[in-house]
Order: C-alpha cells, then sequence, then structure tokens
C-alpha cells in the first residue's frame, strides 16, 4: 500500500470527500486529487499538514511494502529545491557511521590498555 492509498483511506474513514480535504490544504480539488493518484510530489511540510488533519502521526502515511521516498523540500519564493532521499540509503550511510564509531571506540580501548601497560612498566622501573 502507498502513502496516497494511506492517505484515501484515513480520508474515507473520516467520511470527507476530496473536495473537503481540498479546502482544509488549501488547494483545488484537482489538485488533492492529484496528490491521492500520485501524480504530486509529496513534501513533508505536506504530510505534516495532511497528519494534522487526519489527527494521527505523520509516519502512519507513510507505512508502506514498498522503499520510502520522501520528497523534501523548501519553496523560495518561485526556485523550488527538490532533494529525493531514499531510506534504504539513509540506513546504510547510518549503519556506516555506527560501524565506524564502534571501531573508534575499539581503537580506543586498545590504547588505553596500551597507555596502563606502559604505566606498569614505568613504575617496575622506578621502582627499582
Amino acid at each position: 500500500m502507498t502513502t496516497q492509498d494511506n492517505i484515501r483511506q484515513y480520508r474515507e474513514k473520516l467520511d470527507m470527500t476530496q473536495e473537503q480535504m481540498a479546502e482544509k490544504l488549501h488547494l483545488t480539488k484537482n489538485g488533492y486529487a492529484k496528490i491521492e493518484r500520485g501524480e504530486t510530489a509529496l513534501t513533508v511540510a505536506r504530510l505534516e499538514q495532511i497528519a494534522g488533519i487526519f489527527d494521527i502521526d505523520m509516519s502512519e502515511l507513510l507505512k508502506e511494502k514498498s522503499e520510502l521516498n520522501l520528497l523534501l523540500g523548501d519553496n523560495n519564493h518561485s526556485n523550488f529545491h527538490n532533494h529525493y532521499y531514499n531510506q534504504t540509503q539513509e540506513i546504510e550511510k547510518l549503519q556506516m557511521t555506527i560501524d565506524y564509531q564502534k571501531e573508534l571506540l575499539t581503537h580506543k580501548d586498545e590504547l588505553l590498555a596500551q597507555k596502563d601497560k606502559e604505566i606498569d612498566l614505568l613504575r617496575k622501573l622506578l621502582n627499582q
């Protein structure tokens, strides 16, 4: 099930028409219908707005079986910059960061152990 399907289902659960949703989102009926048909890229801001109307967490709208792609955008007058973030790639990057941090911690532990050995050796030399 896609995000658009989830939006349609929540709207229907609330017995709302597409026209009513369009009014709440300050869109034309056709503009809203394009959202449900998947013809309009959804920004995080728009998803938050829709989730607010349904009084649900945005993550409920995003639950889908396929890979998730979010369109993040900022609208500066007529300049619209879109960035697609692939969830799988982001998770892989985070996992690589976690793995790297684990390696750093392991290295730190090795350095501390080496330092302790050197301190012990120096103490022995002082006590001779």
